[in-house]
């Protein structure tokens, strides 16, 4: 250890059981004397704040073990996120480097900036000029200097002799981040296709989306709030593929992809905008560059899903209702009328719409064919997992549940009491309870009704194995603490923070200091 530094002092082991009853044992294991400690689960380590207030500014920081083996003797002034297997961290008066998931120093911190990794490699500075770095620290030199790179896709990177963000260009664009003066690199290092476009994004199997025009500063354009910035007076949009031959002429106002969780299923169309901005029209094209629709639409939305896209008759900043058009029909098979739309996987559609007989908007799931599934007074369906959470979010109330695909309600919170509660805040179906709030402080209650934790607290947070944090007044720093399912407090209210970690760890943060503990499940 360090022996110069004020921060070299190690955790403090306990060992200490603190709570123990037929269900639960909860011990102490050690103690530090730091800022704050979090769980980074993904390489099984914890954050250590040494001092300051963040991990990546004005704060001290290193990694220490579930056990409180401290992992490296090091402290850094900045630590990224884990990409790849890889962290980047920084040392003043050093630089840049990385450390392996074993929290060994694969990338001594020499540069003066760097990126994370990805698909093998971290773009660089070394003060003189941007380069690659892989996993072992090697380093690729590109033939040319380059102010800005990005990382590997399908082979190669996106490199730009200018470093454009969006606070540099005079209007308003869509995509900031793609902007420069773009070309592409290999991993040797040799630049396959030349700077040339003023947008450029990465390649998705054989084809990249580029745009073609030229950056010009003029005074023309200043105002006060924009002086001396770039401006494009035309944008050619196109597709081209590795060799740099364009696949879709660079003739179109705008080109972008469909987005889809299966990328298979969309990779094969375009959206792309013609005739003008004044006066032009969305359409979609194939692959190579052949219409699939005439260029019809006002605006097209990113959604798709086999077949189905939502697009507007209106291209404005304002909520302008959504219709569906079906490729495989080659028709509009609803007109702009929702509010918002999914797709789902079963082929069915969620769409958000104003229901006239009820008087308020709710999602619908249809057909096709525009039938309902089932009827729904539902503000609120989530889809994302089965069963279908719902919501009824109307006259300051929210009124949970849950039903199968038919609409079948398989549970319900609305209980008989329900006109005494403000809301209902959170819903753990699992264990067939959920959050209620009353007289501004929440409590549990079960689905019918019946109440487990009486509302006494200011927050309650539902966590792994049935352990709820609690803070019992918001205003106090050192107010959280931890109890069981039936509201049995197992640690007191004096932490900021709690994490009920995922292999049964429990990191307590207050201030000053940080505790740690272990619980086991007695079965």
């Amino acid at each position: 250890m360090n022996a110069k530094s004020k921060y070299s002092e190690n955790p403090t082991f306990c060992n200490e059981v603190i709570f123990n009853d037929e269900h639960i044992k909860v011990t102490k294991k050690w103690c530090w004397n730091v800022k704050s400690i979090y769980e980074k689960p993904d390489i099984n380590v914890l954050k250590v704040l040494l001092d300051g207030e963040s991990f990546n500014c004005e704060g001290k920081s290193t990694f220490v073990s579930y056990e409180g083996k401290r992992l490296t003797d090091l402290e850094f002034d900045y630590m990224g996120d884990w990409e790849n297997e890889m962290c980047c961290i920084g040392i003043n008066g050093k630089g840049y480097g990385f450390l392996n998931k074993n929290i060994e120093v694969i990338i001594p911190p020499k540069y003066k900036y760097a990126n994370d990794f990805n698909n093998g490699y971290a773009p660089v500075y070394n003060g003189k000029e941007w380069l690659y770095v892989d996993k072992n620290g090697n380093e690729l030199y590109l033939k040319n200097q380059y102010q800005r790179l990005e990382h590997f896709s399908e082979g190669v990177a996106r490199v730009s002799l200018l470093n454009i963000s969006w606070e540099d260009l005079a209007y308003h664009s869509e995509y900031p981040e793609f902007a420069g003066y773009w070309g592409y690199v290999d991993k040797n290092g040799k630049e396959v296709i030349k700077p040339q476009y003023i947008y450029a994004f990465d390649f998705i199997g054989d084809r990249a989306i580029v745009a073609k025009g030229k950056w010009t500063v003029d005074k023309k354009w200043d105002n006060e709030y924009n002086q001396g910035k770039y401006w494009s007076e035309d944008e050619l949009w196109g597709v081209i593929d590795k060799q740099g031959n364009e696949i879709i002429p660079c003739m179109y106002d705008e080109i972008k992809r469909f987005v889809n969780n299966d990328w298979s299923k969309c990779k094969d169309y375009f959206a792309v905008h013609v005739g003008g901005w004044r006066n032009g029209k969305w359409a979609v094209i194939d692959s190579n560059g052949k219409f699939v629709t005439e260029p019809i639409f006002e605006d097209i939305y990113y959604d798709y899903y086999n077949g189905l896209f939502t697009y507007r008759d209106k291209d404005t900043m304002e909520d302008i209702p959504l219709g569906i058009y079906d490729l495989n029909q080659n028709k509009i098979i609803f007109e702009p009328m929702f509010d918002d739309v999914t797709f789902l996987e079963d082929g069915n559609i969620k769409v958000e719409i104003f229901d006239k007989k009820l008087g308020y908007t709710v999602e619908k799931i249809i057909d096709k064919k525009g039938k309902e599934i089932f009827r729904s007074n539902y503000t609120s369906i989530s889809t994302f997992k089965y069963p279908y959470e719902t919501k009824i979010d109307r006259n300051s109330k929210k009124i949970f549940g849950l039903i199968d695909k038919n609409g079948n309600i398989l549970a319900s919170c609305e209980a008989n009491d329900i006109a005494n509660i403000n809301y209902i805040e959170e819903v753990d179906f699992k264990e067939k309870r959920y959050l209620f709030k009353q007289n501004e402080k929440i409590g549990v209650k079960r689905l019918d009704g019946n109440i487990i934790i009486p509302a006494i607290y200011d927050k309650i947070s539902l966590g792994k194995d049935n352990l709820y944090t609690v803070c019992i007044d918001k205003n106090i720093e050192n107010s959280c603490g931890l109890c069981k399912k039936d509201g049995t407090i197992i640690l007191e209210s004096k932490y900021y923070n709690i994490q009920v970690c995922n292999n049964r760890t429990i990191i307590c943060n207050k201030k000053p200091g940080v505790e740690v503990f272990e619980y086991e499940i007695v079965r």
